[in-house]
Protein backbone atom coordinates (compact mmCIF):
# COMPACT_ATOMS: atom_id res chain seq x y z
CA UNK A 1 0.00 0.00 0.00
CA UNK A 2 1.44 3.83 -0.93
CA UNK A 3 0.98 6.21 1.59
CA UNK A 4 0.40 9.60 -0.36
CA UNK A 5 0.36 12.84 1.47
CA UNK A 6 -2.67 15.73 1.50
CA UNK A 7 -0.91 18.84 0.13
CA UNK A 8 -2.67 22.26 -0.14
CA UNK A 9 -1.10 25.27 -1.71
CA UNK A 10 -1.64 28.36 -0.68
CA UNK A 11 -0.64 31.54 -3.20
CA UNK A 12 0.06 34.42 -0.37
CA UNK A 13 0.34 37.95 -1.42
CA UNK A 14 3.75 39.66 -2.08
CA UNK A 15 4.60 42.03 0.42
CA UNK A 16 3.72 45.28 0.02
CA UNK A 17 4.70 48.22 1.75
CA UNK A 18 3.65 51.00 -0.10
CA UNK A 19 -0.51 51.52 -0.42
CA UNK A 20 -1.75 52.27 -3.75
CA UNK A 21 -4.31 53.70 -4.71
CA UNK A 22 -7.35 52.78 -2.83
CA UNK A 23 -5.61 50.44 -0.10
CA UNK A 24 -5.06 51.04 3.20
CA UNK A 25 -2.64 52.90 4.85
CA UNK A 26 -1.80 49.82 7.30
CA UNK A 27 -1.64 47.46 4.02
CA UNK A 28 1.81 46.18 5.05
CA UNK A 29 0.78 45.49 8.62
CA UNK A 30 -2.45 43.58 7.47
CA UNK A 31 -0.37 41.88 4.71
CA UNK A 32 2.29 40.87 7.12
CA UNK A 33 -0.27 39.72 9.29
CA UNK A 34 -2.21 37.42 7.36
CA UNK A 35 1.00 35.68 5.93
CA UNK A 36 2.05 35.31 9.31
CA UNK A 37 -1.02 33.01 9.82
CA UNK A 38 -0.11 31.07 7.13
CA UNK A 39 3.78 30.46 7.90
CA UNK A 40 3.79 29.71 11.15
CA UNK A 41 2.16 26.34 11.13
CA UNK A 42 4.12 23.35 12.29
CA UNK A 43 3.41 21.94 9.40
CA UNK A 44 4.07 25.30 6.53
CA UNK A 45 6.66 24.48 3.96
CA UNK A 46 7.74 27.87 2.83
CA UNK A 47 8.16 28.51 -1.07
CA UNK A 48 10.24 31.95 -0.84
CA UNK A 49 10.22 33.01 -4.39
CA UNK A 50 12.12 36.30 -5.36
CA UNK A 51 12.87 38.25 -8.55
CA UNK A 52 15.76 37.56 -10.36
CA UNK A 53 16.93 40.81 -10.87
CA UNK A 54 16.97 41.37 -6.77
CA UNK A 55 19.75 40.22 -4.22
CA UNK A 56 18.25 37.94 -2.21
CA UNK A 57 19.83 39.38 0.50
CA UNK A 58 17.25 41.99 0.26
CA UNK A 59 14.69 39.55 -0.17
CA UNK A 60 11.37 40.14 1.84
CA UNK A 61 10.08 36.30 1.28
CA UNK A 62 13.86 34.97 2.88
CA UNK A 63 13.47 37.63 5.74
CA UNK A 64 10.18 36.86 6.66
CA UNK A 65 10.63 32.92 6.49
CA UNK A 66 14.21 33.16 8.59
CA UNK A 67 11.98 34.93 11.16
CA UNK A 68 9.76 32.16 11.64
CA UNK A 69 12.07 29.15 11.11
CA UNK A 70 16.43 30.97 11.86
CA UNK A 71 17.39 27.13 10.67
CA UNK A 72 15.42 27.28 7.22
CA UNK A 73 14.99 23.65 7.37
CA UNK A 74 11.35 23.49 5.97
CA UNK A 75 12.14 26.89 3.29
CA UNK A 76 12.53 25.98 -0.20
CA UNK A 77 14.43 29.60 -1.76
CA UNK A 78 13.62 29.69 -5.73
CA UNK A 79 14.38 32.43 -7.72
CA UNK A 80 14.04 32.77 -11.42
CA UNK A 81 17.80 33.24 -12.54
CA UNK A 82 18.08 30.35 -14.56
CA UNK A 83 14.58 31.31 -16.35
CA UNK A 84 15.79 34.75 -16.73
CA UNK A 85 18.74 33.59 -18.45
CA UNK A 86 17.46 31.00 -20.89
CA UNK A 87 15.35 34.29 -21.83
CA UNK A 88 17.99 36.72 -22.10
CA UNK A 89 19.07 36.41 -25.64
CA UNK A 90 15.08 37.01 -26.61
CA UNK A 91 14.10 40.10 -23.79
CA UNK A 92 16.16 43.19 -23.08
CA UNK A 93 15.40 42.43 -19.10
Amino acid sequence: MITVLNLTLIDLPGMTRVPVGDQPADIELQIRSMLMEFVEKDNCLILAVSPANTDLANSDALKLAKEVDPSGRPTKREDCREYCNLLEDFTDL
